[in-house]
């Protein structure tokens, strides 16, 4: 019920991510910064993991389509066409956390060398799991982002997304 109030009484979050393509020297050969969109489920989610620890089961996946970012249906989530194998990750060990001000929580999470490798990544989500699988439908996803140019992640590179969550209030 205390989330549903939230949601009534105007919670509003604004995402900023950041994503960093590094080559096996470790220098940046891509960078992107974009903006997310929180989907319906999202919503639900955020107001009520202030109630709880929701995050500990929190990651990342990685999608190939450049579908736009929706607030539900097929833009709210990554779907089996477009899913990376090998992409669900746990969110990094010291996020959520503040970002660099009080209004900010802050979501990262690194692919390493050998990780999420694909050529054609165009989005990224953040989920309720780490299921090594695609979602059926946005009853999962947190958020989504479709990047503005393509990312090619090679297999000896790395890749950081760094997800910055604004609460606007209501």
């Amino acid at each position: 019920m205390q989330a549903e109030q939230m949601k009534k009484d105007g919670l509003r979050l604004r995402g900023e991510v950041i994503a960093e393509l590094r080559g096996p020297d470790g220098k940046i050969k891509q960078r992107q910064v974009t903006h997310n969109l929180v989907t319906d489920q999202g919503d639900i989610f955020a107001a009520s993991a202030m109630y709880t620890a929701a995050y500990a089961t929190w990651g990342m996946k990685l999608g190939t389509a450049s579908t736009a970012a929706s607030k539900n249906g097929a833009g709210s989530f990554i779907a089996e066409a477009d899913y990376i194998t090998g992409s669900a990750k746990a969110l990094d060990d010291s996020t959520p956390k503040a970002g660099a001000t009080a209004d900010i929580v802050q979501f990262r999470r690194l692919w390493a060398a050998g990780e999420g490798t694909n050529a054609t990544i165009n989005r990224v989500g953040i989920t309720d799991n780490t299921t090594d699988l695609d979602e059926d439908d946005g009853t999962h996803t947190f958020a989504m982002a479709v990047f503005t140019a393509q990312i090619a992640k090679g297999a000896d590179d790395t890749l950081t997304v760094t997800w910055n969550c604004t609460c606007l209030g209501a």
